[in-house]
């Protein structure tokens, strides 16, 4: 946490912004280690960093926080403390009204966007990151699993998302990482296809897609199968789709730009004619956020970097026919990548 502290001061003082203001709560985990369900204000100055709360938080902060805490009844009074500063760096996601309040109450002159720097400070992973993050891939290949043995005709999509939802936490996940995807047959076809009422259905293709929540870390996973034998044409989409997602990690490496990762799988699709197909980017960073920096899509040119997690993620989604999607959530290391999801991918 020091180390990240003291980056973010130095990045303050090189700009001439006298303090940071950070409220997201991912970020102020970050760089504090502190959780506070209220919510809460991180103050980074030159040369300390402060974190306050709601009176209500603050035994249970006090707990877990690296950094000094300290405890407001009313938001009004931890104003008072912002009015020494005549400039804050803050993030993106902070209100408008709650910036025009800090200018009005606290009297703050100067306000300056600092995602950046922020940014690319989380676009690393520690080894106890990753670590983290694997123990969560852990649970989703155990809830994956838990899916396909739940599967079968006539059950509802709910259904299988509740049993995987309960694998997941009965076996220390927080809770689920994002909505589950439990979408079979015509729906399949959907990539944000969340778990609905519709029954499972002999030959429908089902695409299973979960993560979860690990002391505060994410995984993310997606498996396509089918409930029965499949046809010709689901075979045909499945192995394109495999085909395009095995070629991209195996040759995501450091140094290459993420829309040059996002173009090795689209290659792929598109010399199978199913380049329309394929509508979404390849993959995305993975950490406190569920999809946070790097965007790997055809328009990101970051630069991969060891120590980045990402997804790799390419699908084909067909109409009313249904849907082929095959993820895994990769670690960047010197010499390629690694797979932190591994749960088997020739399904079909």
């Amino acid at each position: 946490m020091k180390q990240r502290i003291e980056k973010l001061q130095s990045y303050l003082a090189d700009n001439e912004i006298d303090a940071a203001l950070i409220s997201k709560k991912e970020n102020i985990f970050y760089f504090s280690n502190a959780s506070p369900l209220a919510g809460g204000y991180l103050v980074l100055t030159a040369d300390d960093a402060t974190l306050f709360v709601p009176e209500l938080e603050y035994e249970a902060t006090k707990e877990e926080s690296s950094v000094p805490v300290e405890k407001f009844k009313k938001v009004d009074e931890f104003l008072e403390q912002l009015k020494k500063f005549k400039s804050l760096g803050v993030e993106g996601t902070t209100s408008l009204g709650f910036i025009n309040t800090v200018k009005e109450k606290a009297k703050v002159e100067g306000i300056k966007i600092i995602d950046e720097p922020i940014k690319e400070l989380r676009l690393i992973k520690t080894p106890e990151e990753i670590n983290t993050i694997m123990e969560a891939c852990k649970l989703a290949d155990m809830a994956v699993m838990a899916a396909m043995e739940e599967i079968s005709e006539g059950k509802r999509e709910r259904e299988i998302a509740a049993k995987v939802e309960f694998v997941m936490k009965m076996n220390g996940a927080e809770k689920p990482a994002f909505d589950t995807i439990i979408a079979s047959g015509y729906r399949s076809a959907l990539p944000h296809g969340i778990a609905s009422d519709k029954r499972i259905e002999k030959g429908d293709l089902v695409v299973i897609d979960l993560g979860a929540l690990y002391k505060h870390y994410n995984s993310d996973i997606t498996r396509t199968i089918v409930v029965g034998k499949p046809n010709e044409k689901q075979k045909d989409i499945y192995e394109v789709v495999l085909e395009a997602q095995r070629a991209a990690v195996k040759k995501a490496k450091v140094g290459m730009k993420a829309n040059e990762l996002d173009r090795i799988a689209r290659d792929i699709i598109a010399e199978y004619g199913y380049g329309d197909y394929f509508i979404h980017s390849l993959g995305h960073g993975v950490g406190l956020e569920i999809h946070e920096a790097p965007r790997v899509n055809q328009f990101d040119e970051t630069v991969l970097k060891e120590g980045m997690v990402i997804t790799i993620e390419p699908g084909i989604y067909i109409p009313k026919f249904g849907g082929v999607r095959i993820e895994d959530t990769i670690v960047l290391e010197k010499n390629g990548a690694r797979r932190l999801t591994r749960m088997e991918r020739e399904l079909i």
